[in-house]
């Protein structure tokens, strides 16, 4: 019996102990390797498990042409499910709070090969319970904290006769740097906001603090920027989420 891959895709089969792989189509080449002929049993095996891929039976008089066409249309079909499938999937996903389920591979290659759009990842919101209210209520404590620091910064610097006041990062620095003691406190505080953060609100958190972030000392910065490496895999935002 003779199959026909007219599709991209190579199919590797196993069957009873024998492996092999029909080449994805090769139209320029004479020998024509992605047609293959193999005994019945062995054939239907193929078939059964991958017509739904686009292999197709031919038999001696075919119109390869048609053939072709045929393969192709299955092919499509079936990927076209596929994405689908995924779609739906991530929309159920999302509808339910949940996060997003990342396609293989594979399956992102074909969606770019065929024009067909994925539904891509989104940012779970981040529900009130307690630790977060604790979190605002801190962090608002901090605020006023570091806004009175540098109101005092600023009155210090035109009683010096410094002239223009500094910058709101500069003036946090001296001030922080002023006092080990409180300079500690401030990077112990910063820390206790941002080290219960999971992945399901570390994201939020940093888009609701980004300000905050900016000011912080440089060591509660390297803690967030390798918490966040290490629980979304990829670099800290160079900007507000």
């Amino acid at each position: 019996m003779i199959i026909s891959n007219f599709t991209p895709d190579p199919i590797s089969w196993q069957h009873i102990g024998a492996n092999g792989t029909i080449p994805a189509y090769a139209p320029d080449d004479p020998k024509k390797p992605h047609i293959v002929t193999f005994d019945d049993a062995r054939a239907n095996f193929i078939l059964n498990k991958f017509a739904v891929r686009g292999l197709v039976q031919m038999n001696f008089g075919d119109d390869e042409e048609a053939k072709k066409a045929e393969s192709l249309k299955i092919w499509r079909n079936f990927w076209e499910r596929q994405i689908e499938n995924q779609n739906q999937h991530n929309e159920q996903q999302k509808e339910a709070g949940n996060r997003y389920s990342r396609p293989t591979d594979e399956l992102d290659a074909h969606a770019k090969l065929l024009g067909l759009d994925l539904l891509r990842p989104w940012r779970v919101e981040a529900k009130n319970t307690k630790e977060t209210e604790e979190l605002r209520g801190e962090n608002m404590a901090l605020k006023k904290s570091l806004e009175a620091m540098q109101d005092q910064m600023t009155q210090i610097l035109k009683m010096m006769g410094g002239g223009k006041a500094q910058p709101k990062q500069e003036a946090f620095t001296e001030a922080a740097s002023g006092s080990t003691e409180n300079f500690e406190k401030i990077v112990k505080a910063n820390r206790k906001k941002y080290t219960s953060l999971s992945d399901a609100n570390l994201n939020l958190w940093i888009n609701k603090n980004w300000d905050d972030i900016l000011i912080m000392p440089e060591e509660n910065k390297l803690e967030l920027e390798e918490k966040y490496l290490k629980t979304y895999g990829v670099p800290f935002p160079a900007e507000k989420i």
